[in-house]
């Protein structure tokens, strides 16, 4: 079998997670999903924390550049934008494809970092309908929570909320 040179094009999901909420976690682990075929495609695990460095409080250990699990060097909050744009950077290379639609959750940081990365504009991004739901979901939840008269029997449950939320996305009214 002689292999392809050819670059195929393809829409992904794009996600990140924590280990702590907000700007102050130490790792973290970007992925990318195909919207295909929903098989994970990418993922890159980032961590500030180097347990040698910790261990032994020694200068000959913080100066060494090659640290045992350290691999990022920045804030916590940019690092999704960063782990984005290493697994798009590596996508051609490693994969033979090239990723032209971006699904994200709303968070215009990672995309900003990969918008050009194949030429101007060649990466579209779009809506995932999963983040909307999420949203969404909680900001009902929250509110059925806080305001009076909204929850309870007969009224808007988290149970209703679901349902609803899964009828919309089935439609495509969103």
């Amino acid at each position: 079998v002689v292999p392809s040179n050819k670059i195929y094009s393809c829409g992904v999901s794009v996600d990140g997670t924590w280990q702590r909420r907000g700007y102050s976690s130490l790792n973290g682990c970007t992925t990318i999903i195909s919207i295909d075929t929903g098989k994970v495609l990418d993922a890159e695990i980032m961590s500030h924390y180097c347990r040698t460095c910790k261990t032994n409080d020694n200068v000959r250990y913080k100066n060494k550049e090659n640290h045992e699990y350290s691999n990022y060097v920045g804030s916590s909050g940019n690092m999704e934008p960063v782990g984005v744009y290493r697994m798009f950077e590596r996508s051609k290379r490693l994969r033979k494809l090239q990723y032209s639609q971006y699904y994200g959750d709303g968070d215009s940081k990672g995309f900003e970092e990969v918008k050009n990365i194949y030429g101007n504009n060649t990466v579209e991004k779009l809506t995932c309908i999963g983040h909307v739901q999420k949203r969404v979901g909680s900001r009902l939840r929250k509110l059925k929570k806080n305001e009076k008269g909204l929850g309870g029997k007969g009224k808007l449950t988290n149970c209703r909320i679901t349902m609803e939320l899964h009828f919309e996305a089935m439609l495509g009214t969103w």
